[in-house]
C-alpha cells in the first residue's frame, strides 16, 4: 500500500511538472506572427519597389495603372512596409501594417516628382479643325493630335491630392503659348472637352438637352472665310424655313435672330417645323448683329464681282438644318459666296455648316 501511495504521488508531480512547463513556454512567446495579404493599387510613371524587413517583395512591372499583391507574416503594429522608386535609396513613402485583418489594401500614385493620395480619372474630348495639340500635365504628354481626339475609353489617371487642385495646359505642338487650362480636382472622374478652330481654343464645350423637349438646342460657332473683308463684328443668323417639295423660303414669324458672339459659341432653342422632315427645314440668312446687312466691309468688286452683283440670300441657298426635337447639335457655321447663275446672275452671303455634335455626345 505504501508504495502504491508514492507511485501516486510522483505521478501527480510529474503532471504538476509538465502543466507548468506548458504554462511557462506559452508566457515566453506571446506574439505569434501572422500573414496577411496586402493589395497594392495604383499609377505610376515609374517602376517602384515595395520594401518589407529589409527586402523587396513586390514591384510594379510595368509603368501606368497597376494592382499586386504580397503575402507577408506580420508580427505586431510596429511592422511598416516602404516604397521607393527602382534604383534609388530615397523612401518616397513609408506605411504602417497591422496584424488584423488578414486583406489589407495600400494606394500608389506617383508622377515621377511626387506620390499623391489620390487619383482621378480625366476624359479628353473634342475637335481640332487644324493644327495638332498636346494636352499636358506638367511635362508629361496625356494627349494629342488633330481632327477627333477621344480618350473616354482609356482617360487619364491623375495623381492628386485630396481636396487640391492640378493644372492640365493646352498648346499647339512644339510651341509654348498656352492655348487653355483645366483645373483638375480631386472629384473621382472629369472631362475636358474643346473644339480648337487653327487659332482659338474654347474648352468648355457641352451638348446640353433643350428646356423644351419639343425645340431643338443648337449650339453654333461662326468662322469667316474672308478675313479681308470681315468687319470682326457679332453676327445674327435670321432663320427662314424652306419645304423642299415646293421649293419656297419663307421668313419664320415671329422672327427667329440668333446672336453668335465674334469667335464664341452661343446656344439657341429652335422650335418645330410646320411639317414633317426632311420635306420642311432650316435655312437662314448671316447679317450683322441687330441689322439686315452683311458683316463686310463691302459688297462690290474685288469682293463680289459686278458680273454677279450682290443680293440678300433670304434663306434660298446654303446649308440647311433639319428639325429633331429633344436633339442637341454643335454646328460650325462658316460663310461662302454662292453665286446664282441663271439669269438675272447674282452673288449670295450663305453659310456651310459642319456638324460637330458626334465630338461632344
Amino acid at each position: 500500500m505504501k508504495a502504491q501511495f508514492q507511485t501516486i504521488v510522483a505521478a501527480a508531480f510529474l503532471l504538476l511538472s509538465l502543466s507548468l512547463g506548458c504554462t511557462k513556454q506559452e508566457l515566453a512567446q506571446p506574439d505569434q506572427e501572422k500573414v496577411i495579404k496586402l493589395s497594392i493599387i495604383g499609377t505610376s510613371t515609374d517602376i517602384l519597389e515595395f520594401i518589407y524587413n529589409d527586402k523587396v517583395v513586390a514591384n510594379n512591372a510595368n509603368t501606368g495603372g497597376f494592382s499586386i499583391q504580397a503575402l507577408l507574416p506580420v508580427k505586431d503594429e510596429n511592422s511598416t512596409i516602404q516604397v521607393r522608386k527602382k534604383g534609388t535609396v530615397a523612401i518616397l513613402k513609408t506605411e504602417k501594417l497591422l496584424p488584423a485583418p488578414f486583406n489589407q489594401q495600400m494606394s500608389i500614385y506617383y508622377d515621377g516628382t511626387k506620390l499623391y493620395d489620390g487619383y482621378t480619372s480625366l476624359a479628353i474630348k473634342g475637335y481640332a479643325l487644324s493644327g495638332e495639340l498636346e494636352f499636358l500635365l506638367g511635362e508629361t504628354i496625356l494627349a494629342s493630335g488633330t481632327g477627333v481626339i477621344n480618350t473616354t475609353n482609356n482617360p487619364s489617371q491623375i495623381p492628386i491630392d485630396k481636396g487640391t487642385t492640378r493644372e492640365v495646359i493646352v498648346r499647339k505642338k512644339g510651341e509654348t503659348t498656352i492655348l487653355a487650362t483645366k483645373t483638375i480636382t480631386s472629384a473621382p472622374t472629369q472631362s475636358l472637352t474643346f473644339f480648337f478652330d487653327g487659332t482659338n481654343l474654347v474648352n468648355n464645350v457641352q451638348l446640353e438637352a433643350p428646356v423644351n423637349p419639343a425645340n431643338m438646342l443648337v449650339s453654333a460657332k461662326f468662322e469667316t472665310n474672308f478675313a479681308a473683308y470681315f468687319k470682326n463684328v457679332d453676327v445674327d443668323l435670321v432663320f427662314y424655313i424652306r419645304n423642299t417639295t415646293a421649293g419656297t423660303n419663307t421668313k419664320a414669324s415671329p422672327e427667329i435672330r440668333f446672336t453668335i458672339p465674334n469667335g464664341q459659341f452661343s446656344k439657341i432653342e429652335l422650335p418645330p417645323l410646320p411639317g414633317p422632315s426632311p420635306e420642311y427645314v432650316y435655312s437662314f440668312d448671316i447679317y450683322e448683329k441687330g441689322t439686315t446687312t452683311v458683316p463686310y466691309t463691302t459688297t462690290v468688286a474685288p469682293f463680289i464681282l459686278a458680273t454677279f452683283p450682290f443680293k440678300q440670300n433670304e434663306g434660298q441657298l446654303g446649308g440647311t438644318i433639319a428639325f429633331e426635337p429633344g436633339k442637341s447639335m454643335m454646328l460650325l457655321i462658316k460663310d461662302t459666296k454662292s453665286l446664282k447663275t441663271t439669269l438675272p446672275r447674282a452673288t449670295a452671303i450663305t453659310g456651310v455648316i459642319t456638324d460637330l455634335s458626334q465630338y461632344f455626345q
